[in-house]
């Protein structure tokens, strides 16, 4: 029997839902017999790129109906018509399948209108092919813009969330995109993956894309992981290796910078680095560290988030230790620190019920809460520094590494440490 999800990697949760319906359309006698009703419509709604369309097409093709697209193309006028046109066709040709691809886009009004014509014109043909066996699949990016009448059950009742791909299942798309050449050498799946963390199904392929692209321009005979590295660089960090070069003694206080980030980052939650670089991003900074946390990490415990409160002030940690002076590049990271110390003090009083009061805007309350915010930031950073003061010649030789190459993934990093401990 052939496998219509198999273009689908990844996202066994969704596939299961899919296949469900696609039964249900297909043995619908089945599922009358023990009481059970075919939902009128699904609707798969996440941010552009993750597959979306894909997902429908898949569903579509597994149940061997009648099939109609409508996309926002025609003006409003024009395109009231072209809605009703396509659902009156796909009931003359019943059983079949409408697909409302971009759904959210066929209103360009404001969020909040609930009754814009386009939505009342797709609610309306819905209810008229209602038990005609016309059935409904619906893709959004942003599911706010539908309005609740269209999404209740009978018309558009079931929501599936598509989400950007997780991390095994970014790593098995990048192989799947991989085997599609037989050009390239062997890559390294999982750094990329890791570097390309949280992107969306069309970000990854664009990377690869553009990585073949640089191979063949260069008269390569195969795509390297240099080429992968580069292409993300250029596409997701606007970190353009045609900078220009940085004076050394910049250079070596963002070697610094970045390299204590990695590294109390790894001493905290191995496995969580996933890309370091000392190039500058078109907007402006110098250096950046891209952390992929591990799946035991959710954020609920104080250790975690204190935790990232070491990891942020990390940088300037560095800087002073080795340079015994203010680190005056590190505002963004104090801000990120500030900001999970005053979750842990404000929201979840781990420092005593005394930081919490109804009244937040009273001076005396704000004055408390943000003197005990600071003594959680000095706790943290007295703590780190002395981490890295532990730690000191590994943090030497991991800015030394990132001076010679400016920028080292999930692989370098992860047998830098197994070299470092062994």
């Amino acid at each position: 029997m052939k496998n219509y999800f198999e273009e689908i990697i990844g996202y066994e949760d969704i596939k299961k839902e899919l296949r469900i319906i696609s039964d249900m359309l297909n043995n619908p006698e089945i599922y009358q017999e023990l009481g059970a009703s075919i939902n009128e419509g699904v609707i798969l709604s996440g941010k552009p790129g993750t597959g979306k369309t894909t997902m429908a097409k898949c569903l579509i093709q597994s149940t061997n109906r009648n099939a109609y697209t409508i996309r926002k193309k025609a003006a409003d006028g024009q395109f009231i018509k072209t809605i009703a046109n396509v659902f009156a066709e796909a009931r003359r040709n019943a059983p079949s399948i409408v697909l409302l691809d971009d759904l959210d886009k066929f209103s360009d009004k404001d969020d909040e209108d609930c009754d814009a014509e386009e939505f009342v014109a797709v609610q309306s043909c819905i209810d008229e092919t209602r038990g005609m066996g016309v059935f409904v699949i619906a893709t959004v990016n942003d599911i706010k813009k539908i309005p609740d009448s269209l999404l209740r059950a009978g018309r558009i009742g079931k929501r599936l969330k598509v989400r950007v791909p997780q991390k095994a299942e970014a790593t098995e798309i990048i192989k799947h995109y991989i085997a599609k050449s037989s050009k390239s050498e062997e890559l390294d799946a999982k750094s990329i993956a890791r570097m390309l963390d949280g992107e969306s199904c069309a970000t990854l392929e664009n990377v690869i894309n553009n990585a073949a692209i640089k191979a063949a321009f260069n008269r390569q005979k195969k795509v390297t992981m240099q080429n992968m590295i580069a292409s993300c660089l250029d596409l997701i960090f606007d970190a353009s290796e045609g900078d220009k070069e940085l004076p050394d003694i910049i250079r070596k206080r963002v070697a610094y910078h970045e390299a204590g980030h990695a590294l109390v980052a790894e001493l905290l939650d191995p496995g969580s680095v996933s890309i370091i670089s000392i190039r500058r991003t078109a907007g402006g900074d110098y250096g950046f560290v891209r952390y992929s946390r591990s799946d035991e990490n959710c954020g609920t415990s104080a250790e975690y988030n204190e935790a990232i409160i070491k990891t942020s002030l990390a940088g300037r940690a560095a800087t002073e230790l080795v340079f015994g002076e203010t680190d005056m590049g590190a505002t963004r990271d104090l801000h990120n620190a500030y900001i999970k110390a005053k979750h842990l003090v404000d929201d979840r009083c781990m420092y005593g019920f005394h930081n919490w009061i109804e009244d937040r805007h009273d001076a005396f309350v704000a004055e408390n809460r943000n003197r005990t915010v600071a003594m959680v930031l000095e706790k943290n950073y007295l703590e780190v520094k002395k981490m890295l003061a532990g730690h000191r010649e590994m943090l030497d030789r991991m800015a030394l590494e990132l001076l010679e190459r400016t920028t080292l993934i999930y692989s370098d990093v992860q047998s830098f440490f197994a070299n470092y401990k062994g």
